[in-house]
């Protein structure tokens, strides 16, 4: 057999061989490049599903805070200034009525209750719809009569790798408005093309490039189903982090609602106290059994109010705080025991 015939016989299967690592390479880019963008249009929509809760839990922890600090500038700070012109208060008597026995004028917590309604005054003197979100987020999220209105400054440390205070901060600037970091799947892009060259010349190099294009079309799927299973991953984690963001929003709604409830009712008691006040002056002894009636009524509610802004939302971790669910408890109870 002649030689030439032989090396064109050579030419024409190492040809063959070429094109064939090729389609194959073409095959496996195409697959990588579709699982790439399974990858991405994943991600996208755990990052919309993410980003829609936060925004939604932002808006309703803003609005407890807003709650807290209308309520703490304008009816306890009503109930303040009245309450404090009462002397010799003496709850002591008071059956049912535990909570106010050290709830005095002169007590600690009447003191911090005051403290805390004249810096609520104080920050909502421009109106309420001008306070920094910020300022919402942290009353919104902590006590709002012990340590209520802390700055909040942005991080760029994970929220997972935080503990203390520090998470619970880092959670409020993510709720803010602060990025995730949630990273992202690589996307693949085909370019070019196989030419096919005819010849003698053209077959080796075409099955080298074959070879080679094949060998990294391999590699490129390895990573596309990598970053897949990644993308599914993150997918199932944005679901968990979207609940959670679901049951803080809830119960921030839950907390406003019973807020919302007492003080409707704490608004129509102060009414009460200060005309007790008006028409028998400001000496508790002095007054009659309605009366006192009338300001421990409303002396329960303002402790059952600031028991409940005291109630932080959210714990040290950043995560739903157990607290909450006793303070709406404790709300709903008080709602049904006073009688009008």
């Amino acid at each position: 057999m002649p030689i030439p015939f032989i090396l064109g016989g050579i030419a024409v299967a190492a040809g063959a061989f070429g094109v064939k690592k090729g389609l194959d390479a073409k095959e496996d880019m195409e697959e990588a490049k579709e699982l790439a963008e399974y990858a991405q249009d994943l991600v996208k929509e755990a990052e919309q599903r993410i980003e829609k809760a936060r925004k939604s839990t932002s808006k309703a922890i803003e609005d407890l805070g807003r709650t807290k600090i209308g309520i703490l500038s304008s009816s306890m700070k009503q109930f303040v200034q009245n309450f404090s012109r009462i002397k010799n208060v003496d709850f002591r008597d008071s059956v049912g009525m535990e909570e106010l026995q050290d709830f005095t004028p002169d007590s600690v917590d009447f003191s911090n209750l005051e403290k805390a309604s004249f810096k609520a005054a104080d920050l909502a003197s421009g109106g309420l719809g001008g306070i920094a979100a910020g300022s919402l987020l942290a009353f919104g999220t902590h006590a709002a009569v012990m340590g209520g209105g802390f700055a909040i400054a942005s991080t760029g440390t994970a929220i997972a790798g935080l503990s203390g205070a520090a998470a619970t901060n880092a959670t409020l600037a993510w709720l803010g408005g602060g990025a995730l970091a949630t990273g992202s799947a690589t996307a693949f892009g085909v370019t070019g093309g196989m030419v096919v060259l005819g010849g003698l010349v053209a077959g080796p190099a075409l099955a080298i490039g074959g070879a080679f294009m094949a060998s990294k079309a391999k590699e490129a799927l390895y990573e596309a189903e990598e970053n897949y299973d990644k993308a599914r991953a993150f997918d199932e984690q944005s679901k968990n982090i979207a609940s959670s963001l679901k049951a803080i929003k809830k119960r921030a709604g839950q907390i406003e609602s019973v807020l919302n409830k007492l003080d409707s009712l704490f608004i129509k008691s102060n009414d009460t106290m200060k005309s007790v006040i008006a028409k028998s002056g400001t000496n508790w002894n002095k007054y009659s059994v309605e009366d006192k009636k009338a300001v421990r009524v409303c002396a329960q509610l303002a402790k059952t109010i600031k028991i409940i802004l005291d109630t932080s939302l959210l714990n040290e971790n950043g995560k739903l705080s157990a607290d909450a669910d006793k303070a709406i408890a404790l709300g709903n109870n008080k709602l049904k025991e006073i009688e009008w």
